[in-house]
């Protein structure tokens, strides 16, 4: 892969920050999450998934970065991002090794990266997404994990005392106590008048007072019990999401390559080199929405009939063509021209969660006023200002009008939970300005002329 791909990492512990390349950084997040010991299969699994967490966070890539910390891409909490090794220069050879081997990788699912969830030993089964994290992701299955089983966490056992139970988890109640039955250990208990044991039930054999005196070696069989501590018996450990760390080594040890082992634990995934934004992508990995307006046959219409909600949709159509053909993500609020009111296109952003949006409108101001673009963002929405100043720059530069950018807080600017502008490409009441919008060439310039100004706030690249 090409080399100098940077992201920002954000030491939580130390509260340092880190600049390095991507690379560079997998090794560190290898190191502290699987043993250097682990068979090379397993550590290149790891490798994978590490550095398709960090990329699906780096916005170069459409990632929104790290959500506790916006300034950087990753941080080091492993309950957060994940973890970082803090011995820099100290990376132990096999580690390297697996993340060289696996340059550029990462784990994809419909061409996207994919939350590489990972954790120390699941216990036989993997878990479904909705089971932890409230929603189903098409990825994150329950699996058969027949690999894990020598795993130091495979079973283990805790006992604790039922004054701890009480006070870790802030509950109350009444333990066993006295001669109460406790089911499956001590049942069908009969007593003497003097409250001695004269039956009792205990698992599956019954026993004299007597007998349990002397098997159990006590001084009588007037006796009582009460429960102080309950022994759990744990299976696995960790969320159980995505890869099972001791299963990805036993699948190794058992001659399965990397690929495979990944593609087991995350459903219907591919392992796919990173596809970086270049000249013939652009976009790759961005999610724009395009809103047409509210559409419907009772738009305004300018004096020789052009619908507002016709050319809307055309040139929403023709830049959703482009924004596609370089590699973006791309949703139109509205289809043809139907009818969508105005919560309804928002709802329909919001679902999306784009990176940002574009709304495009046309004035219907005094027939006479000609040549007038206008873009409005809203106020104290810095990306937004920077994207309609981009637009701006592109209409002036490319088609040589006059083009304005004003801050407004519109209903749509404000709902909407992204960076996004409201362009009125013309007057629709100039019967000249309708006339030029009304031929197809000029929308699609229209349209080419938006998208260079996305490039231009991207990238700081002018296309013409």
């Amino acid at each position: 892969m090409e080399q100098g791909l940077m992201l920002k990492v954000f030491d939580s512990r130390m509260k340092k920050v880190y600049r390095m390349e991507l690379e560079e950084y997998v090794k560190y997040a290898v190191a502290s999450a699987m043993p250097a010991d682990f068979p090379m299969e397993a550590l290149k699994s790891q490798a994978v998934c590490c550095r398709t967490i960090a990329v699906r966070r780096m916005r170069i890539f459409g990632g929104s970065g790290c959500t506790r910390y916006p300034e950087y891409d990753v941080c080091t909490d492993p309950g957060h991002c994940q973890g970082f090794s803090d011995k820099l220069g100290e990376i132990p050879e096999s580690i390297k090794k697996a993340v060289e081997e696996t340059s550029g990788l990462i784990l994809t699912y419909n061409g996207n990266p994919v939350e590489a969830l990972y954790h120390d030993t699941c216990g036989g089964y993997t878990e479904d997404s909705e089971n932890v994290l409230g929603n189903k992701i098409s990825y994150l299955r329950k699996v058969e994990c027949g690999f894990c089983s020598d795993s130091p966490h495979y079973v283990t056992r805790r006992i604790i005392t039922i004054k701890n139970l009480k006070k870790k988890l802030g509950v109350n109640f009444d333990s066993a106590t006295g001669k109460e039955d406790i089911k499956g250990i001590f049942e069908e208990i009969k007593t003497t008048g003097s409250g001695r044991i004269k039956r009792i039930k205990v698992g599956d054999r019954e026993f004299s007072g007597e007998e349990i005196k002397e098997l159990l070696s006590i001084n009588s069989n007037k006796l009582n019990w009460k429960v102080v501590a309950i022994a759990l018996e744990i299976m696995g450990k960790g969320h159980g999401l995505g890869m099972c760390q001791y299963g990805a080594r036993g699948m190794a040890l058992k001659g399965q390559d990397f690929a495979n082992i990944l593609k087991h634990y995350f459903t219907g995934t591919e392992v796919e080199k990173i596809k970086m934004p270049s000249e013939d992508n652009p976009l790759i990995f961005k999610k724009i929405a395009v809103d047409p307006g509210k559409g419907s046959e009772d738009d305004l219409c300018g004096p020789m009939g052009l619908s507002e909600g016709f050319i809307n949709y055309e040139m929403a159509r023709v830049l959703r063509e482009i924004l596609s053909k370089e590699g973006a993500k791309v949703i139109l609020t509205r289809n043809n021209n139907e009818k969508k009111d105005l919560m309804e296109r928002i709802r329909v952003i919001n679902d999306f969660d784009p990176d940002l949006f574009i709304s495009l409108q046309q004035n219907f101001l005094k027939p006479d006023r000609e040549g007038y673009v206008e873009i409005f963002y809203l106020p104290g929405d810095k990306e937004g200002k920077r994207l309609a100043e981009c637009i701006k720059e592109a209409f002036i530069s490319n088609l040589k009008v006059q083009a304005v950018s004003y801050e407004a807080d519109l209903f749509l600017l404000r709902e909407c939970k992204c960076p996004g502008v409201m362009i009125f490409t013309c007057n629709l009441n100039c019967p000249r300005e309708e006339k030029r919008i009304s031929e197809e060439k000029y929308r699609k310039n229209v349209a080419q002329t938006i998208f260079s100004g996305i490039i231009l706030y991207y990238y700081g690249l002018t296309l013409k």
